[in-house]
Order: structure tokens, then C-alpha cells, then sequence
């Protein structure tokens, strides 16, 4: 199918450095160090290639890039009254006028996050999803591969913990030497699509070569987005704390802050804040890293944040959407889920995704 297409007007969502070389502030594009104009680029520009009929959130979550086939994998929002969440794969992508959005048949029990499977690993070609699962428990809360060519079948990869079920994983990564990392937080059963926890709310490592699945760590409040840096070294996690879905008030202990953890022997140590969102009341959900280790971030109510490897904020692009992912696509191209709308971020050649 091919999604409605429109363009938000060029005055709110168009902007243009005038002095790359020079810090540079805009309503849109917030340069806070000169870095950031580099990545941006002379003419950085933002266009809406689909936006859903009736503020439907069908570009809501996922953002894998499938390089082979040119490929944009998303997740919409599950439908009123159903556990089932759409999957979308999005192809030429150049402009509104030639986007091609497809409806991908799938039974991953409400996938949310995704990312491609790194080259080499015995697991082949796939995207994985984090699949959230529902309240019956089959097919069963884990890491599921989906083939990104037809028929785009499915398998599951990861469906518990020994004997113990997932409480909805909610975001998976693979770093360089193809170890699967994903976090679990207990948002399902706060929306009512999970029984109550039996798990702690952890972050997981598998390693598809010698089937170990492990804790990683279990030392935050709601771990969400996970990203691994280019040298797989560095696992970055977005802790989204506790004030959604009605959970208890916001914990003081690390909500909505980015951490920054060591590998050591499988796992997670030297646990540091690596980031937070300027608008702290805000959740900085979705993760994607640059190949040159740079971190992008999808911060809900204000739009994208960049930090260098160092957490040293480089800038933001300001965006009037309800951000819950994004993701890199070819070269000089961002593309960011605002729910009822998918937009493309064109910047600086030079930016390529981890």
C-alpha cells in the first residue's frame, strides 16, 4: 500500500545553517556546539513523507534500516481494542511523491523495537523485533526474526528466561560481534496487554552462537531504548522511569536519564549517566548511534537530541511530535516515528548509522 502523503509547511519544519562553521540557533535546529552544524550539514531539511489519516500513530516505534533492499522497517501503535501492532516497510524514500509504505503481514505478538542483524552472525540476514506479548502468553514475549524478503516469515528466536516469561521486552540492539542485547521493562502490564511481572525489570545478552542468554544488569528503574556503540564496547540505555501507564511517581534513582555501561565478560559494568534530556520531565526513548559514536536520541516533547561519545550535547532538532523512535537510513538521512506521522531529516552525507 502506499500511506497518505503530505508535507508539513516549509516554515516550521524546513530550516538551513547560514554558518555551518559557526554555532548556530534556529527554531528548529538548535546548534549548542559546532560539531553539530557539521553533522547538519549547509542545508538541512525535515519533509513528512506519510502522515496516518485521523492522527492515527501508525509510524510509532522499530527503526531498522535494511541496507540491501533500501528498506525502513517501523511499528505503528497497536489498533483500538486489539494486541496487534502493524509493521511497515518503507522504500523509496527520496520524497512524499515517490514513498512506498507496505503493510507486512506478521503474528509477532506486539513488536515494538527493532534493529537488522549484524553480518556473519549465525542467526543469517533478519531484523529482529522485541516483541512485547500479550496477556495469553502465545506465542510468547522475546526476540523474534522476521526475513526482510517475501514472504517475510518469522521465527522465534528468544521466548523466556529459563522457565520464566518475559514482562515485555521493549527494544533490541546487536553489537558488531552479533551478541543480542535487549531490555524488558514492565510497560505491557501497565498498558494492560501483559500479565503482572515475575522478572525484575533487567536489560539481556544473547549470543546466537552459544545460545548463553544472560542478565546483563539489573540496576535501572525502566530500561527502554538500548544501542551499542560502533566498537560494541559501550552499551547506551535510555531508563524511561516510572511515571508512565500509572506507575508509582517518578523515581529519583536514574528516571529518565541515559546511561553508559562497559562490556565485561558478557556483561553490563561501570554504570554512568551518560545523558539527560534538557527537557527533563521528558523520556529520551528511542537510541540510535552514528558511525562516529555519536548519540541520537528521540526525546518525547521536544524532538532529537544528539550527545557525542563523551555526553556532551551537540544539538537539537526541535520537533512539534510525539517522538517514540527513529533511525538512520542511507547516508545524510534520519528518519523519525512521530506517531501520526513519518518524517525524514536530511543532514550532513557524512552521517551514516553505526
Amino acid at each position: 500500500m502506499t500511506a497518505p502523503r503530505s508535507r508539513w509547511t516549509a516554515a516550521l519544519l524546513v530550516g538551513a545553517l547560514v554558518n555551518p562553521s559557526a554555532a548556530y540557533n534556529s527554531s528548529i535546529f538548535q546548534t549548542v556546539q559546532p560539531a553539530f552544524s557539521v553533522l547538519l550539514g549547509s542545508e538541512p531539511t525535515i519533509e513528512a513523507l506519510a502522515t496516518a489519516p485521523d492522527g492515527q500513530q501508525l509510524y510509532h516505534e522499530g527503526g531498522a534500516y535494511h541496507p540491501p533492499t533500501g528498506a525502513f522497517w517501523c511499528v505503528g501503535d497497536k489498533t483500538p481494542n486489539s494486541t496487534y501492532r502493524p509493521i511497515w516497510r518503507v522504500t523509496q524514500t527520496d520524497s512524499p511523491a515517490t514513498v512506498v509504505i507496505e503493510n507486512i503481514t506478521h503474528n509477532i505478538p506486539i513488536p515494538i523495537g527493532s534493529y537488522r542483524n549484524v553480518p556473519g552472525s549465525p542467526l543469517g540476514d533478519v531484523i529482529l523485533f522485541a516483541a512485547q506479548g500479550t496477556l495469553d502468553k502465545t506465542p510468547p514475549a522475546g526476540i523474534y526474526a522476521m526475513n526482510p524478503y517475501p514472504p517475510f516469515n518469522t521465527s522465534v528466536v528468544i521466548g523466556s528466561y529459563c522457565t520464566n516469561v518475559f514482562n515485555s521486552p521493549d527494544d533490541v540492539t546487536v553489537s558488531p560481534d552479533g551478541v543480542i542485547w535487549f531490555t524488558d521493562p514492565p510497560y505491557g502490564y501497565g498498558a494492560g496487554s501483559r500479565p503482572h511481572p515475575t522478572l525484575p525489570n533487567q536489560v539481556y545478552a544473547f549470543d546466537p552462537r552459544t545460545k548463553d542468554l544472560r542478565v546483563a544488569t539489573d540496576m535501572l528503574v525502566r530500561p527502554n531504548g538500548v544501542k551499542a556503540s560502533p566498537d560494541g564496547n559501550t552499551i547506551y540505555i535510555g531508563d524511561t522511569g516510572a511515571q508512565l501507564f500509572g506507575f508509582a511517581p517518578l523515581d529519583p534513582q536514574g528516571a529518565r536519564t541515559i546511561y553508559a555501561f562497559d562490556r565485561a565478560d558478557g556483561f553490563l559494568t561501570n554504570q554512568r549517566v551518560f545523558a539527560m534530556p534538557l527537557a527533563y520531565a521528558s523520556a529520551a526513548d528511542g537510541i540510535k548511534v552514528d558511525s562516529y559514536g555519536n548519540v541520537w536520541a528521540g526525546v518525547t516533547g521536544q524532538g532529537v537530541s544528539v550527545w557525542d561519545k563523551s555526553g556532551m550535547l551537540l544539538g537539537v532538532i526541535h520537533l512539534p511530535s510525539n517522538i517514540g523512535n527513529l533511525g538512520f537510513g542511507r547516508p545524510g538521512e534520519l528518519f523519525v516515528l512521530g506517531g501520526d506521522t513519518l518524517l525524514k531529516i536530511s543532514v550532513s552525507e557524512t552521517v551514516v548509522g553505526a
